[in-house]
């Protein structure tokens, strides 16, 4: 093979991880196969991890993460690669989504989870004393209250939750997620559909904004987690007057094909709430041989590569997060404390319009990179003047500040004004920008699928550069932790600090784990009369797209 050498980076010692627990950084290098087109992360220990194509290389570089967020207060000074998170004095980025454990429980046993209390030995269930502690804490190391992920486990078997999401909302938190495999939610549903969106009232009142499920497939082999609960779930979010919901499915070598029915099911069951569609493929965090891994490794550029078939495969339709860092502090400045400045390699997304069961890039309405390029020029000739404590209101030029101008220049990039749904591109985006608000786009939301994918990584492709631009983090009594580290380095940080944090009552954390199996069995039960569910009216409706494809 003919490597060319891309970027030079710092990794872990997977082979010194696996066999010893040690956090050793290793030298390593992106690099290009000239032959197949092909980038690796080749690492100085000799283990070689598949990124992606040449095409999406370049595509990502285009958009790199170059601004810096200030963390207030940094947990602790940095002490080395991997030794020092919570977050420590080297962190480049905000909190975007604060992730909050309710709990380890949960009532399936998926193959590739890592973290449930059956498998644990323990039970994690902070008191609602706790998570508020959580919350203060986060605050506290970053300086303002973020958008909120509450996650597990299966958070549903909590019987509290609307006062775990109420005690968010309380601190000002902007947007708040419930992460669910939604399978009580269908059961509930199915079983009884008018009293089941009691629940779901009672979370959107106490303050939910979008349901965030898993959806792996569209058929009950691949999609063994939800398929038969998913379309009664969905029913039961509507009905309860939630009308936000991102199928997330993580994605393998064994299920990648079936990407574009996941996105063709979005499409057709749009109306009951579906936003869109988040791609997570699978973190091997397990020992694994080089075959097993080029088995089971999916990359960003494999999805879009699939999702060809659905007018989607160009790379150019595609957008790295930091692609919007320019334009998200342009349209919020110093009152938005969530910023986009993300490592380039950590996920890519974009928006395409519902128009019947199709859908249109948002790059056949608005040249994006041409108006995102508009954007960065504007933010580094002016904005950058009023960022960070310069207590001037808006640097101006001939009287203008930068909205206006991007304001008055908006229309030399739109393409198509008027989108699927009858409203007007130029009239969304412009009202974005003027209010400064990101609530003024829920008109582009009521007609647009969010497309996106987050990679996250693993002992074999971890990138501490990357590492220091995350900014989806762990919130626990002792710090803010990035996610890739919280989760690779479990037994430093996740399984330790929910270990410490575990039911110390040995009767009490025996009663929980019965609870824990007596949902696992219900769900069990619920799945012995499939003949009857395949046959319910909503269940053949939510797949129907299947028969007509």
């Amino acid at each position: 093979m003919a490597y060319r050498e891309l970027e030079r980076t710092v990794s872990v010692d997977d082979k010194k991880y696996l066999e010893s627990g040690i956090i050793a950084p290793v030298p390593a290098v992106y690099v290009l196969d000239e032959d197949t087109g092909i980038v690796y992360l080749k690492k100085e220990n000799g283990t070689i991890e598949r990124i992606g194509t040449k095409e999406y290389w370049d595509r990502i570089m285009k958009y790199r993460g170059e601004l810096t967020a200030h963390i207030p207060k940094p947990v602790r000074k940095f002490e080395g690669y991997g030794l020092s998170c919570g977050l420590c004095t080297q962190h480049k980025n905000s909190t975007a989504l604060l992730n909050v454990i309710a709990t380890n429980m949960c009532n399936l046993r998926c193959w590739y989870c890592f973290f449930y209390s059956a498998i644990s030995g323990y039970v994690y269930r902070p008191s609602l004393e706790e998570i508020a502690q959580i919350y203060d804490r986060t605050i506290d190391v970053i300086g303002y209250m973020p958008p909120v992920q509450i996650t597990g486990g299966e958070p549903s078997l909590r019987d509290d939750l609307a006062d775990i999401i109420r005690l968010a909302k309380e601190r000002g938190a902007p947007h708040i997620q419930l992460n669910t495999n939604s399978v009580i939610f269908g059961i509930e549903y199915y079983e009884d559909p008018e009293r089941a969106p009691e629940r779901i009232r009672e979370y959107v009142k106490a303050g939910l904004n979008t349901i965030y499920t898993s959806f792996d497939g569209i058929d009950p082999k691949t999609n063994f987690k939800n398929h038969y609960e998913i379309p009664f779930a969905l029913r039961n979010y509507y009905d309860g007057g939630l009308r936000s919901v991102v199928l997330v499915p993580t994605v393998t070598g064994q299920n990648l094909d079936q990407m574009p029915d996941v996105v063709r099911f979005a499409v057709h069951n749009y109306r009951w709430g579906i936003k869109g569609v988040n791609f997570q493929p699978l973190s091997i965090l397990d020992k694994m041989d080089e075959e097993k891994r080029k088995e089971l490794r999916v990359t960003q550029s494999d999805i879009v590569e699939v999702l060809g078939e659905l007018g989607l495969g160009e790379m150019d339709m595609w957008f790295p997060i930091p692609s919007v860092q320019y334009l998200a502090d342009l349209i919020s400045g110093q009152k938005h404390f969530v910023h986009f400045y993300n490592n380039e390699k950590c996920g890519i997304a974009t928006y395409a319009f519902v128009d019947g069961e199709q859908l249109r890039p948002i790059t056949e309405f608005i040249d994006v990179d041409a108006f995102l390029q508009e954007v960065e020029d504007l933010y580094k000739s002016w904005l950058k003047k009023v960022y960070y404590g310069v207590k001037a209101a808006v640097a101006k030029v001939r009287g203008k500040d930068p909205k206006e101008i991007a304001l008055e220049k908006l229309d030399d990039f739109i393409k198509k004004d008027r989108l699927p749904n009858g409203h007007s591109l130029r009239e969304i985006v412009g009202k974005a920008i003027a209010e400064g608000s990101y609530d003024a786009l829920g008109a582009f939301h009521d007609g647009a699928l969010f497309l996106g994918m987050m990679h996250f990584m693993d002992y074999y492709n971890y990138d501490f550069n990357r590492v220091q631009r995350c900014d989806i983090h762990y919130g626990m009594p002792e710090g803010v932790y990035p996610f890739c580290t919280f989760n690779v380095y479990a037994d430093k940080y996740r399984d330790a600090l929910l270990k410490a944090h575990k039911i110390q009552d040995p009767e009490e954390e025996k009663r929980w784990m019965e609870f824990e199996k007596k949902q696992a069995l219900r769900v069990a039960e619920f799945r012995k009369h499939v003949d009857e569910i395949v046959e319910h009216p909503i269940y053949k409706e939510a797949y129907s797209f299947l028969r007509r494809s």
